[in-house]
């Protein structure tokens, strides 16, 4: 009977110790917001319009102006979180994939800004722009066109 009693509490502690973690990870998830000029002719875009305004297979809006995406340093937990789910490669893949790019003549990567302060100011004050941030440095000024949250790209 003792055995049984130890058993169990055994098993509620894995229990808890399992909710716990899946707890933790959900918590680490990072939200992220696309965020564009809040006079962009877009109120939402698609994770197949997000990949190709961040590869530039596409560089140019419904109304004909030009896009100006703005992207975080490699190594930045924002950056491969949205490389990850929206362009759905690895750091090394998307390095591999610029450089390609670039012998090849079809382009350059988008700008790389240090922090989410800058790409706020940098996106509500230059027509055109498109970045993310993490939702906790959302501000007021900036259109937010999807989320990205738990591997998925989400209307806003």
């Amino acid at each position: 009977m003792r055995a049984l009693a130890t058993m169990a509490s055994a098993l509620a502690t894995l229990c808890l110790i399992a909710l716990w973690g899946s707890t933790s990870l959900a918590a680490n998830e990072e939200l992220l917001l696309v965020i564009v000029h809040p006079k962009s002719p877009v109120d939402r875009v698609s994770s197949y319009e997000i990949e190709a305004l961040f590869t530039r297979a596409r560089t140019r809006w419904s109304d004909g102006s030009t896009v100006y995406p703005f992207s975080f340093p490699a190594g930045s937990p924002a950056r491969e979180t949205f490389d990850r789910v929206v362009l759905r490669l690895s750091p090394d893949q998307v390095g591999r994939f610029w450089v390609d790019r670039r012998i090849r003549g079809l382009g350059m990567p988008p700008k790389q800004v240090p922090s989410p302060t800058l790409m706020a100011q940098i996106v509500s004050n230059l027509p055109g722009a498109i970045g993310y941030l993490p939702s906790t440095r959302s501000r007021p000024g900036l259109k937010v066109v999807a989320r990205i949250v738990q591997g998925k790209v989400l209307s806003p």
